[in-house]
């Protein structure tokens, strides 16, 4: 998986949008189908965007399977706080 520039803005935008979606709380379940319309991500991009976030403590997985591997997802603190900084 390559890293760059494009791959690191398309995670921040997830980020965001993730934020938006969960209304900035952590508990809250957020559809990855959903999150895939927003981005306009295909099915490998969103799978590498999820598990590099993951591996970076910015989102939780809450739920497997789907067509993107993962179902549903929750925003953590740290990723809250990528989401608002500029």
């Amino acid at each position: 998986m390559l890293i760059g520039g494009d791959f690191n803005k398309k995670a921040k935008v997830l980020l965001s949008e993730l934020s938006r979606l969960s209304e900035e709380t952590v508990e809250t379940k957020i559809a990855v189908s959903e999150l895939v319309q927003l981005i306009q991500a295909d099915r490998n991009e969103m799978r590498n965007l999820l598990e590099y976030l993951e591996n970076k403590d910015c989102i939780s997985v809450e739920t497997i399977g789907g067509p993107y591997l993962y179902g549903h997802i929750s925003i953590t603190k740290k990723g809250l706080r990528k989401a608002v900084k500029k």
